[in-house]
């Protein structure tokens, strides 16, 4: 670019524009005809005082917006500035431009077309729409002196909009969410996988207005295509959603492409169970257990935040004050995961040395596991007369819980409730069920319960008995039991229940719980001896 055009531009930037005018006749007239000498597009974004903050140059048939910075301005507010850019082959305002209105949340988007002789041609004005069916409106082609008339007062009124749509949502009191699935897997899979994440978002407050899913391999930077991710984002600014919900883990790298990507708040399938799992967590143990799985996933997550710290000091040996506070900020999250670790080995202690007592006193335990909100703790407040907490929402009960529990032949045993199990289940979580785990390999008798009326209680079955390998658990006697029985017709229970050489109940309405306590009871007068031979228990 020759020496005079450069400064022909940079002149652009001591131009000031009167308040109440979208652009002068004289600036628009020399921008096209820059614009027509370059023969490439030019763009320019102006400030609410009228004054250009950035000129930018792109190619014939398109510019690309550099990075202006997130305002983090809500969804109720506009970022303050306007495009106004040129196209040289008088061809229509085109999908980037609204795109780039919409994840830049840009006042207004201008296109301007540029004659043969670089003078001005038609104008095109773009702006977000809130409470419409289509996320943009369109104006024109037309002239200069139609597009000043119509910004008079716009931009107030689509703020005026946002805010109304703002608190609309607000109303609610609700978080609102998108999900977004990506994987290669069979549709049905996907829509099993992307409702229980609509269950979790559920449980965890959260209410959720749109779902969006992609069938491709995942990519290792955005998970998705970028540009399916911002079909997504301009999807979701459009619902006013405040949060997007990703049905997978993401990467620390991940994690922080989707964020500096857009200005609403990303979220992972795992952070969302670890909300739920802070929220639920009542002990001592399940307190610092969770706050310890909250650690361990944010450690190698702090090089992902994006960090306007400088680092001004350079040369070798020297750091800047950025990457100080990063070093400072991984050691002392460090300490505190070694504290937590020593203080949960106390706890464990102290648990084993309660299990030895009840060992030695003789009684029996009966350990309840299933899939979440399989109605666990409802079937011990049915055994034991009330006294759990009980909601239908996935998780909620987190710590275990033990209640006595007198069987029909008057023998009294503990039965103990269990975190619920959940499928794709996080490493990084296992560590939360650490203490229901230890629980359960000290039981006398697994109590295996399945929701009979969600279809997927099969997948829920075979998770379990994978769990039951994994933890070497599966040498212990266990009864099958299906739950909720009131929801489904007799026919198919009896079959289902036959097929599973299972026991059927309503842990609600207290059906076939009698039936169950007898079973468990003829299940524990019956031990293996030492040598393998069965044998009936003295007791």
């Amino acid at each position: 670019m020759r020496a005079a055009m450069l400064k022909g531009l940079q002149r652009i930037y001591r131009r000031k524009i009167p308040a109440g005018k979208l652009i002068t006749d004289d600036l628009l007239l020399y921008f096209t005809k820059l614009s027509h000498e370059l023969g490439r597009q030019l763009g320019m974004l102006i400030d609410r005082r009228g004054k250009p903050t950035h000129v930018i140059i792109g190619d014939d048939s398109r510019i690309v917006i550099p990075d202006i910075g997130h305002r983090r301005l809500g969804g109720r507010r506009l970022t303050g500035l306007r495009c106004i850019h040129t196209h040289i082959k008088r061809e229509p305002i085109t999908q980037d431009d609204l795109n780039d209105l919409m994840l830049l949340r840009l006042d207004l988007m201008v296109v301007v077309e540029v004659l043969p002789d670089g003078a001005p041609g038609k104008l095109t004005l773009a702006h977000m729409a809130p409470g419409m069916e289509k996320p943009c409106k369109l104006h024109g082609p037309e002239s200069l002196a139609d597009t000043q008339k119509r910004f008079e007062g716009l931009i107030t009124e689509i703020e005026s909009g946002l805010e109304r749509q703002s608190a609309a949502v607000s109303v609610k009191k609700r978080q609102t969410a998108m999900l977004i699935h990506v994987s290669g897997q069979p549709k049905q899979v996907v829509e099993s996988s992307m409702d229980e994440l609509e269950e979790l978002a559920r449980t965890a407050g959260i209410h959720v207005a749109d779902r969006v899913t992609q069938k491709r391999k995942p990519d290792p930077r955005y998970l998705m295509g970028k540009g399916k991710l911002r079909e997504f984002m301009i999807r979701a600014l459009s619902h006013s959603i405040d949060v997007v919900i990703f049905d997978t883990e993401l990467t620390p790298g991940q994690l922080k492409a989707v964020t500096d990507f857009t200005d609403i708040e990303v979220m992972d399938r795992t952070q969302l169970i670890l909300t739920i799992f802070e929220r639920r967590a009542k002990t001592s143990d399940g307190k610092l257990r969770v706050r310890l799985a909250q650690m361990r996933y944010l450690l190698p997550r702090l090089s992902a935040k994006e960090s306007a710290l400088s680092r001004i000091r350079g040369g070798i040996g020297l750091r800047g004050p950025g990457e100080t506070t990063a070093e400072t900020q991984r050691r002392h999250l460090q300490e505190r995961i070694a504290r937590l670790g020593r203080e949960l080995e106390v706890l464990s202690a102290k648990r084993a040395e309660n299990r030895k007592l009840r060992k030695r006193s003789e009684v029996k335990t009966v350990s309840i596991i299933g899939y979440t909100n399989a109605g666990k703790s409802t079937l011990l407040n049915r055994l034991a007369g009330g006294g759990l907490y009980v909601e239908d929402l996935l998780f909620s009960t987190l710590d275990p819980s033990a209640r006595k529990v007198r069987l029909p032949s008057g023998v009294s045993v503990v039965v103990s409730d269990t975190v619920g199990l959940i499928r794709d289940m996080p490493p990084s979580l296992t560590g939360v069920f650490r203490a229901t785990l230890e629980e359960l390999a000290e039981s006398d008798l697994l109590i295996l319960l399945a929701d009979m009326s969600d279809p997927h209680f099969e997948e829920h079955i075979k998770l379990a008995e994978q769990v039951f390998r994994e933890i070497g658990l599966q040498h212990l006697p266990r009864i099958m039991v299906f739950n909720k029985l009131e929801l489904v017709d007799p026919e198919t229970t009896g079959a289902i229940c036959r097929r599973h050489s299972a026991y059927g109940i309503s842990a609600k309405e207290n059906k076939g719980i009698k039936e169950l306590l007898e079973a468990v009871g003829d299940s524990l007068s019956w031990r293996r001896s030492s040598n393998g031979r069965t044998t009936k228990n003295s007791a």
